[in-house]
């Protein structure tokens, strides 16, 4: 099924991981400049838990290793057309990992990753859900740029 005008929402997961304080995050290489920051993550394929599959994305995206935790938050990403069709539904489950070995080098989809703290990700060009999402993992208030 095609990821555009899909004929129902598709489910994805996104990454939270810290270590030293700092949370891991990507640019997509798919997106328009400037390219926004947000989480590691993508699709759950067909026969993967929401844990497999961020472990596997993770991997796939930063070349960091880590366990799949906790479930801490859902939401849903939707995007409609100019006619009001539904163009992108997305349900991100978003899943809490502990750090195991490696430093996040760009793979995969992604143009670059890094580790940033709550100060540095207030300032980033930024997912509209990154600053709720960062807020609740490094447990500050965010307010995000854009």
């Amino acid at each position: 099924m095609s990821r555009e005008y899909p004929t129902h929402p598709l489910p994805a997961v996104l990454v939270a991981l810290v270590r030293d304080n700092r949370l891991l995050l990507v640019q997509r290489a798919k997106e328009d400049i400037p390219r926004k920051w947000g989480l590691p993550g993508g699709l759950i394929e067909l026969g993967e838990s929401p844990a497999q599959a961020a472990q596997r994305e993770l991997f796939e995206e930063t070349g960091v290793t880590a366990r799949a935790g906790r479930l801490i938050d859902q939401f849903d990403v939707i995007e409609a057309d100019d006619q009001g069709r539904i163009r992108l539904h997305y349900l991100a489950l978003v899943v809490a990992c502990a750090w195991i070995e490696g430093d996040p080098v760009a793979a995969s989809d992604a143009a670059a990753a890094g580790w940033f703290d709550a100060a540095q990700i207030a300032s980033l060009h930024s997912h509209p859900n990154l600053a709720r999402l960062a807020g609740l993992v490094l447990g500050t208030s965010l307010v995000p740029k854009g």
